[in-house]
């Protein structure tokens, strides 16, 4: 079967998870055999990269979107549903390759008309979805800011997107948060719905971390983006609010916009470290060498890959009690506190201390789905 893959970011340009769960499927996909190309964007000023699969890139300024004022973002996001550029090149990419399915992620500078093309060519089509794009263009919703959601503009924003994105054959999220946020406002009427987990990087570790009586020392990581909605700014002033404690150290991996302030309130703390961007791989193994993963997002979050990741390792995890989040933290057995708290997290961070042998002794499940790609093929099978 020749397949296309649709997500707005694709290495080198990749920022999150729906980028990894992207690349993941293409790997699975083509493990099966199947036939698979790329369209995704990329800077207007960089060069086409030769990667494999097949890549078509389309110019976009959403990589950098960020660096715009926020009247420039505001009339981008406006041109994003509409663009017909960018969906007639979609288009043109399509009918030449002539693919028997799209899997499309997100499509924020893609243009949402891509789903009115997909179905205009007759294409089967299985979307997944990551956040809530179609909803609110910000794509989060914060902590105790839950209305912004309904307010005149965001019901327009997602009357549109209702309108222009209708029913795929089916529908993919794996929280049962993401999906209901969606049909509760009346997306996707038709469409076959699917709650699954997302694909596992790597199976579980064989690696077993000894377990330690009277442990005395606790090392803990935070990994992701130095932004705002991540919660690294909140993380960083309740570890400083414990900063006597010598035996409690928290390690930052990542890099953002906001590192310059974070490392700026962290420049007292000795406790606190900073190791900056980590590939995949170096990521793992800082993994490896901690006792526990702090999630502490501010914003309702799908499900972030992390924890998936963390799971391979049997990492405990701590983390907000919100959105996707609080679905995956307790299929994993983790620790849930109330967003925004310091005074919660630092609950919970000691009820962890005190209680590590069971959780480094016990033995986690892993979550992610292993036959991701094959489960889609059988569910697109019965939609159509």
């Amino acid at each position: 079967m020749k397949i296309a893959i649709i997500n707005n970011l694709y290495k080198p340009y990749q920022k999150g998870g729906a980028e990894k769960v992207a690349e993941i499927t293409v790997n699975q996909l083509q493990s099966l055999d199947h036939q698979v190309f790329l369209v995704t964007t990329k800077p207007k000023n960089k060069k086409e990269e030769n990667t494999s699969p097949k890549t078509y890139y389309i110019n976009s300024k959403y990589y950098n979107l960020k660096d715009y004022s926020y009247t420039y973002r505001l009339l981008w996001q406006i041109d994003n549903v509409f663009n017909i550029k960018k969906s007639l090149k979609l288009k043109k990419i399509l009918k030449k390759e002539k693919p028997d399915l799209v899997i499309s992620n997100n499509l924020m500078g893609l243009s949402f008309l891509s789903f009115f093309i997909i179905r205009q060519l007759k294409i089967k089509h299985v979307h997944i979805l990551h956040d809530i794009q179609l909803i609110h263009p910000s794509g989060l919703i914060f902590y105790h800011q839950e209305n912004i959601a309904n307010t005149l503009a965001a019901k327009i924003f997602q009357l549109l997107n209702k309108k222009i994105s209708s029913s795929p054959d089916l529908i993919v999220s794996p929280s049962k948060w993401l999906l209901e946020k969606h049909l509760r406002r009346d997306f996707f009427k038709k469409s076959k719905k699917l709650v699954l987990d997302n694909p596992l990087a790597f199976k579980k570790s064989e690696i077993k971390k000894e377990v330690i009586e009277n442990k005395k020392d606790y090392n803990f990581i935070f990994v992701g983006q130095i932004e705002e909605h991540k919660g690294i700014i909140f993380l960083i002033k309740t570890f400083n609010k414990i900063k006597d404690r010598q035996n409690i150290k928290l390690t930052i991996v990542g890099d953002g916009t906001l590192m310059n302030q974070a490392q700026k309130l962290a420049k007292d703390n000795k406790n606190i470290s900073f190791l900056g961007k980590k590939s995949g791989n170096e990521v793992r193994g800082e993994l490896l060498k901690h006792d526990c993963l702090i999630v502490p997002s501010l914003c309702y979050e799908n499900s972030p890959t992390v924890i998936y990741e963390a799971s391979a390792f049997n990492l405990p995890v701590i983390a907000s009690d919100l959105g996707g989040i609080s679905e995956l933290i307790k299929k994993y057995k983790g620790i849930l506190f109330e967003a925004k708290n310091s005074h919660d997290l630092i609950n919970k961070i000691d009820y962890f201390c005190n209680n590590f042998s069971k959780y480094i002794g016990a033995k986690l499940p892993q979550i992610g789905e292993e036959k991701y790609a094959e489960r889609i093929l059988e569910e697109i099978k019965k939609a159509t």
